[in-house]
């Protein structure tokens, strides 16, 4: 029977990126609705997201930390500044680029898009107790990030959550 595990379970490697493609789709989803009253979407929380952990950034950065493709980010990118979210602006460090940095308007949504994040997070953790959801965490990071590699090109830790 699906989703259900019983004493004598024993688990189907072969299944695993399924089950992470299933769990992010679920959670995404979920997501999305929840930000749609704010007039963003998930792919604009996550640009939003990293803005507000790292300071201004290249769209090539942001590429990296979100996985989203050039064309993508550039769709983002042009609508956080059409809705005032962020800005473009020569990177010092590189006059041929440019960095993207949060408005005043920006760091407002990152905190209410968060707080909407956090609730939704903790909707689809809600049949876990804490210790579990411990666990999944310390599990999740262990798998993105085995020991002594760096975190998908990052150096910033995982954000736990509201649940940690």
């Amino acid at each position: 029977m699906l989703g259900v595990m019983s004493s004598d379970h024993t688990p189907n490697p072969a299944r695993i990126g399924w089950l992470l493609r299933q769990a992010q789709r679920q959670a995404g989803r979920a997501l999305v609705v929840a930000l749609r009253p704010l007039g963003v979407e998930g792919r604009h929380y996550g640009v939003l997201f990293q803005l507000d952990a790292f300071g201004p950034l290249s769209q090539r950065r942001l590429m990296d930390l979100t996985g989203e493709d050039r064309t993508a980010m550039v769709r983002t990118v042009d609508d956080l500044e059409r809705l005032g979210l962020a800005v473009r602006r020569p990177d010092p460090a590189d006059r041929r680029a440019h960095a993207v940095e949060l408005t005043e308007a920006g760091r407002a949504m990152r905190a209410q898009a968060g707080q909407v994040a956090d609730r939704v997070a903790a909707g689809l953790l809600d049949g876990f107790t804490p210790a579990e959801c411990d666990t999944l965490y310390d599990l999740l990071e262990r798998f993105v990030a085995p020991a002594g590699r760096p975190l998908l090109s990052t150096t910033a830790p995982v954000e736990k959550g509201p649940m940690r």
